[in-house]
C-alpha cells in the first residue's frame, strides 16, 4: 500500500438528508452507523481524517476532527472547499457520509493513480456514471473551487469539467460473488452505493441478507 503521509481523508457530512427524513449518516447496519463504516474505510489510507460540515456535533462520538463549511448550504462542493481551504495536504481522499459499503481497496486503487502528471482528480466510474464523492483531489483544485462557490456554480460535474480528471472504470476490479469479503476489503457493484432515501436504506438491508460477508 502506498504511503499515506501526503493523503488527508475527508468525510463530507454537510447535507440536510431531506429525502431520508433523518440524518442518513447515523442510520445503522449491524450496530454501526454508516459514517462509522465510511471512516473505517478511509482510515487505512490516510494520515489524518476529518469531517466537513456544519452539524458535526452529531458525530462527536467518532472523535474525528471537523471543519465548518465557509459556504453553508451550497452542497458537496462547499464541503470539499472547507477541507481544502483549512487543512494543508497534497491530496485529499474524499467520501460522502452515506456509502454503507465504502471500500478501502477501491480507494487504494484510486490513490495508485496520483502519480500521473498534472492530474488534479481521480474519480471512479461505474456503468458510465461518475462518482465524484468517493474520489481523490489534488490541492491545486482549490482556486477554481473557490471561484465556483463565489459565483454560486454548484453543479459538481460542471466544476469537474474545468479540472484535469482521470477516470477509473471499476467494473474490471470487481471480486466474484464467491470471493466477496467485508466491503472494506472487496470491490463490488455495491462499493459506490449511496443511500438518499428510505427505499435505498431498505435496499442496503436486503443486500446484506443476500451477502452477509460484506459486513
Amino acid at each position: 500500500m502506498r504511503s499515506s503521509l501526503k493523503y488527508t481523508g475527508i468525510i463530507l457530512a454537510g447535507g440536510q438528508s431531506s429525502r431520508m427524513g433523518q440524518n442518513k449518516a447515523l442510520l445503522t447496519i449491524a450496530d454501526h452507523t454508516i459514517i462509522e463504516r465510511v471512516a473505517k474505510a478511509l482510515q487505512p489510507v490516510v494520515s489524518s481524517l476529518w469531517i466537513a460540515g456544519n452539524h458535526t456535533a452529531d458525530y462527536s462520538f467518532l472523535n474525528i476532527r471537523s471543519v465548518p463549511d465557509r459556504f453553508p448550504g451550497q452542497g458537496p462542493l462547499a464541503g470539499l472547499h472547507a477541507a481544502l481551504s483549512q487543512i494543508r495536504s497534497e491530496w485529499y481522499v474524499v467520501s460522502a457520509c452515506d456509502l454503507p459499503f465504502a471500500s478501502t481497496v477501491l480507494m487504494q486503487q484510486l490513490i495508485e493513480h496520483t502519480d500521473i502528471k498534472r492530474i488534479q482528480a481521480i474519480i471512479p466510474m461505474q456503468a458510465g456514471r461518475i462518482h465524484p464523492l468517493y474520489a481523490v483531489y489534488h490541492h491545486s483544485v482549490l482556486p477554481s473551487l473557490q471561484l465556483a462557490l463565489e459565483h454560486n456554480q454548484l453543479r459538481v460535474r460542471d466544476w469537474l469539467d474545468q479540472q484535469q480528471v482521470h477516470y477509473v472504470e471499476i467494473e474490471s476490479l470487481y471480486q466474484s460473488q464467491s470471493k466477496l469479503q467485508s466491503s472494506f476489503q472487496s470491490i463490488s457493484e455495491y462499493s459506490l452505493y449511496n443511500m438518499n432515501d428510505p427505499q435505498s436504506y431498505e435496499q442496503v438491508l436486503r443486500i446484506l441478507k443476500q451477502y452477509p460477508s460484506l459486513l
